[in-house]
């Protein structure tokens, strides 16, 4: 299968983020844990989900900006950075009671960053979207 060269521009920019953000991602790996649970995986996400509405909410915006940063930026940087697939991995590991806590404190702390994302985008004389 070829990709036209559009996609293959949209290609190298998601490899280009993604090894930034899986970068990134790893430094984090060296801060220290804090109690039992995974407390830099929760941040990852928290940080990864307010980025990313942000991030859309302000491309949603300025249209005028091309599509290829928010692949970029969006697909590549934020998608190396965040770690689901970590976090359901540690959750399964924590034991029912705290790996539920644990996951109901990603979840909700993930959607706060999205509507905080949102407000700061609202804040700055954006219009919600």
């Amino acid at each position: 299968m070829l990709l036209s060269r559009k996609a293959s521009i949209e290609l190298i920019a998601v490899f280009a983020g993604g090894f930034l953000g899986g970068g990134l991602r790893f430094l984090f790996g060296y801060l220290p844990m804090i109690g039992h649970w995974p407390i830099t995986t929760i941040i990852i996400n928290w940080t990864g989900c307010l980025a990313l509405a942000y991030l859309g909410a302000w491309m949603a915006k300025h249209t005028a900006v091309p599509h290829l940063w928010q692949t970029f930026i969006g697909t590549g940087i934020l998608g190396g950075y965040t770690t689901f697939s970590t976090m359901i991995l540690q959750v399964y590991q924590q034991g029912l009671l705290s790996g539920f806590l644990y996951l109901v404190a990603t979840i909700f702390g993930g959607w706060f960053m999205v509507e905080l994302g949102q407000w700061l985008v609202c804040r700055s004389g954006e219009q919600h979207v």
